[in-house]
């Protein structure tokens, strides 16, 4: 998906908004505001918004002298939703659809963006969490697709998120246990994604091969994959992809069917995907 001009806009307004957070001097502010206007103008609408974020977050981290500028933050979702996981845990246990309400539990984590929302209200989310409903609902051809693969590849997206998704990762096992999961990360932070580091010590380690993805840039741009992440990503049987970010890189460009998960948070993935901000998707995507 090629940038657009509300693109320029929401990638400016994160910078600043990271000024903010990490309450920064003027001079600095500036400084890192200049940068990354300098950087949004080598990018014409051939792009990627992802490959643009990639630039100006490692400007903004090179310029504060900081690595991972979301680390607190992502510690903070990965702990609140650690304390929201067995309640969910206990709901999905006695509920009917079992699978699509794990699904709708992963779906409802992917409001924790922090590149897209400054705040998110992880409690509203998960009261009424059942009653999802869905503008694209492709779920009847994912689970048949489940039923058949022995490989599947899991494309992770945001710390505290990973927490929802061991729930759907640990149901795909309980329902068919022969399969192979991989659960694809982040190969360095950038934004709030979630990262090897991120999972040390999580329950996704025992269900899921976890493969550092080697990729920088919010979302599994294949350009920037490593050789082990490919092979996965094309030889997997199914490919569930987590977010809008991975959704912005491979919808119509990865040559590959794939299923998204995401709440739809920006206008214009809304317009991409035929839905409006706010919907819930489960979308098939052709190769």
């Amino acid at each position: 998906m090629n940038i657009q001009r509300d693109c320029y806009v929401c990638i400016y307004t994160q910078a600043l908004n990271i000024t903010k957070r990490l309450n920064l001097d003027e001079y600095i502010s500036s400084e890192i505001l200049r940068g990354t206007a300098k950087i949004l103008s080598k990018y014409d609408l051939s792009f990627m918004p992802p490959e643009i974020a990639k630039e100006v977050y490692e400007f903004i981290e090179k310029t504060l002298n900081i690595a991972d500028p979301f680390e607190k933050e992502k510690k903070e979702a990965i702990k609140k939703a650690l304390e929201l996981k067995p309640v969910l845990e206990e709901k999905l246990k006695n509920s009917k659809n079992f699978l699509f309400n794990a699904i709708k539990i992963a779906i409802a984590g992917n409001i924790i963006d922090l590149g897209v929302n400054q705040s998110y209200d992880l409690d509203e989310e998960i009261r009424d969490i059942f009653n999802m409903q869905f503008r694209h609902n492709d779920f009847d051809k994912l689970k048949e697709k489940l039923k058949e693969a022995r490989m599947l590849c899991y494309l992770a997206d945001n710390s505290g998120e990973n927490v929802f998704d061991e729930i759907l990762v640990k149901s795909i096992k309980k329902l068919y246990p022969e399969i192979k999961i991989y659960y694809v990360v982040r190969g360095k932070p950038i934004i709030n994604d979630v990262t090897l580091k991120d999972l040390e010590g999580l329950e996704i380690n025992s269900l899921a091969e976890v493969i550092d993805s080697g990729v920088p840039t919010p979302g599994f741009h294949l350009k920037f994959a490593n050789e082990k992440s490919k092979e996965i990503f094309y030889n997997s049987d199914l490919v569930i992809s987590k977010g809008m970010g991975n959704f912005e890189v491979l919808f119509g460009e990865c040559g590959r069917e794939v299923f998204y998960l995401f709440k739809v948070k920006c206008d214009v993935v809304a317009n991409a995907c035929g839905c409006k901000k706010g919907d819930n998707v489960i979308l098939k995507g052709e190769k």
